[in-house]
C-alpha cells in the first residue's frame, strides 16, 4: 500500500528493522507527495530516522526500543520522544511508552509491569474529564494483542487496559517482527481501537474532521 489518495493526516510508521524500500532501494515517488510526520516504534539507529525527517521533510515522533540504549548519547537529532508524555500533533492527541517487558538483559530498555503501569499513571489524570486519546505509541505490544510467549515478547497489561478503558483510536506498536513466524496480522481492531504493528514500514492515513 504505497499509493494513497484523499484527505487526511499520512502518517509513515517505521519500526524495528531499516526497511530496503526506505533505503538501500528509495524512490520518493513510491510514496504519498506528503508525509505529514513520522513515527517510529524503535529499534531503529538514530541516523536512520534523522535520514527520513530529512527525505520526507517531517517531523518525527518516537519513543525508545529494547535496544536503543545509545539514544541517551546520541538521540535522533530534531525527533521528539514521547514516551511518558502526552502530546498533540495537528489536533491529534499522542501518548507514549518506550522499551520492552523486564527480561534480565544489563543493558535493554525494558520496564516490570509495575514500573510500566506507574509511567501510565503519571499521564492518566489528563484523561479523567474524558479528553480521548488519539494514539498510543509503543515499542511493546498489548498483553494478548500481537504478542508471543517468551518473556522479551510478552505484552503489558497495562497497555490492554488502556485500550479497554480508554479506547484510542490507534495503538501503534513494534518489538514482534512480522516474519518471527507468529502469524499475525499486520493490523488488529481491537474494540474501538485500531491496532498496528510498525515493523519495516506502514503507512497510515488518518481521516480528520473539517475544522470550519
Amino acid at each position: 500500500m504505497l499509493r494513497l489518495g484523499g484527505s487526511g493526516l499520512k502518517i509513515l510508521i517505521v519500526g524495528d528493522t531499516v526497511d530496503p524500500q526506505l533505503y538501500d532501494h528509495f524512490r520518493r515517488d513510491r510514496f504519498p507527495e506528503s508525509i505529514d510526520a513520522i513515527f517510529s516504534v524503535g529499534d531503529l539507529p538514530p541516523w536512520y530516522l534523522s535520514y527520513l525527517m530529512s527525505v520526507f521533510n517531517a517531523p518525527l515522533y518516537y519513543v525508545r526500543g529494547n535496544h536503543d540504549n545509545n539514544y541517551d548519547r546520541n538521540p535522533p537529532e530534531g525527533g521528539d520522544n514521547v514516551h511518558g508524555k502526552v502530546m498533540t500533533f495537528k489536533g491529534l492527541t499522542i501518548v507514549g511508552f518506550e522499551g520492552s517487558m523486564f527480561y534480565h538483559h544489563p543493558t535493554a530498555v525494558q520496564y516490570t509491569e509495575r514500573q510500566m503501569r506507574k509511567v501510565w499513571r503519571r499521564m492518566a489524570w489528563r484523561f479523567l474529564g474524558g479528553r480521548k486519546i488519539d494514539i498510543v505509541l509503543t515499542h511493546a505490544p498489548p498483553f494478548g494483542i500481537h504478542d508471543a510467549e517468551d518473556l522479551c515478547h510478552k505484552g503489558f497489561l497495562t497497555f490492554s487496559r488502556l485500550i479497554h478503558k480508554y479506547k484510542p483510536r490507534y495503538f501503534i506498536h513494534g518489538h514482534t517482527h512480522l516474519n518471527y513466524g507468529l502469524k499475525q496480522n499486520r493490523i488488529d481492531v481491537v474494540n474501538d481501537t485500531t491496532v498496528i504493528n510498525g515493523y519495516g514500514f506502514h503507512i497510515l492515513e488518518i481521516e480528520m474532521p473539517d475544522m470550519e
